[in-house]
């Protein structure tokens, strides 16, 4: 299907030039700019920032105003944050080029992920969100491994460059070739109405906040990948490799898991996978075990992430579903931006052992919390 791939080739674009910034950013700030572990922390956490203050607007905006709008802004604001890199030389412009590229991640992801809902039958909308997550994942496994031969090769110059080129690539396939899909969203909210504004989507909140003990996680990994690595002993690009290509493995054997045995039986052994690989980085340092705890951690992610999405999808209308999905997404951001900062603080004062001992204790509350929100009756969406 025409637009279905042509999603898939913004989606790389975008998460590509995203994998090369979750590499770069830390070696950028610590290396260059001679910043502390606390300041890649802030520098790769504010991204968080904008973009957990977006999602909910941009969840309601696609429901109203349709759906290339808000993935062209997202994109330009990628665009305009790559060029300032360009000439970025201090931790605060740093800080602030990423604030700009919470608003990219805000809009863009989404965006895609209502995009695909609406392409998507009914009946396999988590097989859709898994499908669409192979692309996001491929593009974190190339994006860092890039970064690192051209650091290497080249320098952080070619680097910006590359993400710009990315950038100005997405936006021109969203202009000319994607068509919009959210018109029957649109015209359910003109017959409608508006509705409420509401800052959270109530279906949102409970698989939300066992998203956010993920996304601890997730910043724990992808946030600070490259100075563990560099701690144990091994390449940062491999742990990158292992974390992308871990998720998009299991996602391939397990993208109808969520539709076929049911969304919590998914999320859960997801939600002990990653506590577990956590802890694995925690208490073994060493390179041998780096691998296998960011691959236990990317299994269990690659588990949770779509399973609880289709669970927020599930207990909504079809004219909510953008509100939802940007309620849901910006748990993570709440997650991954407050992990970011925690995680460096807690590197700089007591190492990585702590550091990330820290959201294993979190994923493991998460799927408590998960246990108690599947026993709670389902709400039945009022248009249903």
């Amino acid at each position: 299907m025409r637009p279905l791939r042509l999603l898939y080739a913004v989606t790389l674009c975008h998460f590509t030039a995203m994998g090369i910034y979750f590499a770069a950013i830390q070696l950028y700030v610590e290396d260059e700019l001679l910043g502390s572990k606390a300041a890649v922390g802030i520098a790769v956490g504010s991204f968080s920032l904008t973009a957990v203050l977006v999602r909910p607007s941009v969840g309601r905006g696609i429901d109203v105003r349709g759906r290339k709008p808000f993935l062209l802004a997202g994109l330009a604001a990628l665009l305009l944050s790559s060029l300032g890199f360009l000439v970025a030389d201090s931790v605060v412009e740093v800080v602030v080029l990423r604030l700009v590229q919470g608003v990219s991640g805000g809009c863009v992801y989404t965006t895609v992920a209502a995009t695909a809902t609406d392409l998507a039958p009914e009946g396999k909308r988590a097989a859709a969100i898994a499908r669409l997550s192979l692309f996001l994942y491929a593009g974190f496994a190339i994006g860092p491994a890039v970064a690192e031969v051209l650091i290497d090769r080249v320098g952080f110059d070619a680097v910006w460059a590359l993400t710009v080129a990315l950038a100005v690539t997405a936006v021109v396939v969203v202009w000319f070739l994607l068509p919009e899909t959210g018109g029957q969203s649109m015209a359910r909210r003109a017959a409608i109405g508006r509705g409420p504004r509401r800052l959270v989507h109530p279906a949102a909140v409970g698989p939300g906040l066992v998203l956010a003990t993920t996304g601890m996680g997730y910043a724990s990994v992808t946030g600070f990948s490259s100075l563990y690595a560099r701690h144990v002993g091994i390449e940062a690009g491999i742990l990158y490799a292992v974390f992308a290509i871990v998720v998009i493995g299991v996602r391939l054997v397990s993208g109808t898991l969520a539709d076929t045995r049911g969304r919590v039986e998914v999320a859960l052994p997801g939600m002990i996978l990653t506590a577990v690989g956590l802890g694995t980085l925690s208490l073994l340092q060493h390179p041998p075990t780096a691998v296998i705890g960011v691959a236990l951690f990317g299994a269990g992610f690659a588990l949770v992430f779509p399973a609880l999405m289709a669970f927020t999808v599930d207990r909504v209308d079809d004219h909510e579903r953008g509100e939802a999905l940007g309620s849901f997404t910006a748990f993570m951001d709440i997650g991954s931006g407050g992990g970011a900062y925690l995680i460096g603080a807690v590197a700089d004062a007591a190492g990585f052992g702590a550091a990330y001992a820290t959201p294993a204790v979190l994923c493991a509350g998460g799927a408590v919390l998960l246990v108690v929100i599947a026993r709670r009756p389902a709400p039945v969406p009022a248009g249903r």
